[in-house]
């Protein structure tokens, strides 16, 4: 016979739930944005000027942000262990 305790979900898996409905909800706002945006823009960054569709910078520039907010804890961790600010 199951204990009471293996009937009950642990409060780390309900707890962190919420988090991944989050992420899904954001996932289909940003590709609801970027599949309405197709048209063709210019681009400028310093000395490039180019154009390009709407959609590809979109989901470049969502994939930057991404990779930062994946990396800059990692980074700041490696600081802290290092013993700087």
């Amino acid at each position: 016979m199951a204990s009471r305790s293996d009937q009950r979900s642990s409060p780390e898996k309900s707890g962190t739930q919420w988090k991944g409905w989050v992420l899904l909800a954001l996932v289909a706002a940003s590709l609801a944005v970027v599949l309405q945006n197709s048209q063709e823009v210019t681009f400028n960054l310093l000395f490039l000027n180019t154009s390009a569709p709407l959609i590809l910078l979109l989901l470049i520039f969502t994939l930057v942000g991404v990779a930062i907010g994946y990396f800059a804890p990692m980074v700041r961790r490696g600081r802290d262990k290092n013993g700087k600010n």
